[in-house]
């Protein structure tokens, strides 16, 4: 019978009466040993409530972790998402500015180039000015050289046209 009915109670053992037979136990000490039976049941039954409770609570706390772990997660994922969008919007407009810079550089090189050729070609129009001018001014001077020269011999000439008449 207690191997079928295994959800015994404190209030069951109390309760449970015996027959008495001629060479029986003495009801008094069966009575006493189920009167111990009985407490050592409840605290077992009390214990095992407590221990539940705990069990019950623990595994509520473990839930709450879980699922604090588990917002957790969702956020550091969410905030490596925004992360990897951002290393990648900073990527893309390091690309392009990289790209204006190339193409800026390249056009102020460009327009250097035309500059210094643009510079070339003057000097090369100043240094022909010059050599015209040098000609020139050296056709001047010669010319200016010949006319002192005739004014010159022209003065000697009247110095001795002077010197004859007076000699005369």
């Amino acid at each position: 019978m207690a191997e079928e009915n295994m959800n015994v109670t404190s209030l069951d053992v109390r309760k449970k009466q015996f027959s008495t037979t001629f060479r029986g136990f003495d009801v008094h000490e069966v009575q006493t040993f189920l009167d111990i039976i009985s407490l050592e049941l409840e605290q077992l039954t009390a214990k095992n409530q407590t221990l539940r409770e705990s069990v019950e609570k623990k595994e509520s706390e473990v839930r709450e972790i879980k699922d604090r772990e588990s917002s957790m997660r969702k956020t550091l994922e969410g905030l490596q998402q925004i992360l990897n969008d951002e290393k990648s919007r900073s990527d893309q407009k390091a690309k392009q500015i990289i790209r204006e810079a190339e193409l800026t550089a390249s056009e102020m090189i460009a327009q250097a180039r035309d500059e210094l050729s643009s510079m070339q070609s003057e000097i090369q129009h100043l240094k022909r000015l010059r050599r015209e001018f040098m000609a020139k001014l050296g056709s001047l001077v010669d010319s200016y050289r010949k006319i002192i020269e005739q004014d010159q011999q022209n003065d000697d000439a009247e110095i001795r046209l002077d010197s004859d008449v007076r000699i005369i």
